[in-house]
């Protein structure tokens, strides 16, 4: 159950910054050339690509969590950091995913649960509840349509 509710944490976050109108009867030329982005559009993430680094951050975060559990009892905001920092990257993961994806939505349900088990008081005995578990089949099964194996 650790390594489920250890698994993911994503919310995608977007914004769009509203530009000023120019006000009239400025004495600087308007330009018609569209603002440039300085940022590129970031690539598409395939559900392989998606499945093998989720694999990776749940083995990195399970040992975090082992790790602490072995030098005594964790401390629960010790546990919610963990957990916090997991959701952080998993958001970072699944944001150029597919929308349609069952890989990503189930990522997604596993995020929201480990940032309900990190607002928790005690963030253990909060994970690995049954949407979590559900979520774990989800991305489980989509993994191995795309030959990944994975432990949700």
């Amino acid at each position: 159950m650790i390594s489920c509710a250890s698994l993911l944490a994503l919310t995608a976050c977007g914004g769009e910054e509203d530009a000023a109108p120019a006000a009239a009867g400025t004495t600087t030329p308007a330009t018609s050339a569209p603002a440039d982005s300085s940022a590129p559009a970031a690539e598409a993430k395939s559900d392989k690509e998606i499945c093998e680094a989720a694999q990776k951050l749940a083995n990195e975060n399970t040992e975090a969590i082992v790790k602490a559990a072995m030098a005594g009892e964790p401390a629960p905001d010790e546990i919610k950091k963990l957990l916090t920092d997991m959701s952080t990257k998993l958001t970072e993961l699944t944001a150029n995913g597919s929308p349609d994806s069952a890989v990503v939505t189930g990522l997604k349900t596993i995020n929201t649960e480990i940032d309900k088990a990190a607002a928790a008081a005690d963030p253990l005995s909060a994970m690995g509840g049954p949407a979590s578990l559900e979520a774990g089949k989800d991305v489980t099964t989509g993994c191995q349509k795309v030959g990944v194996t994975v432990s949700f």
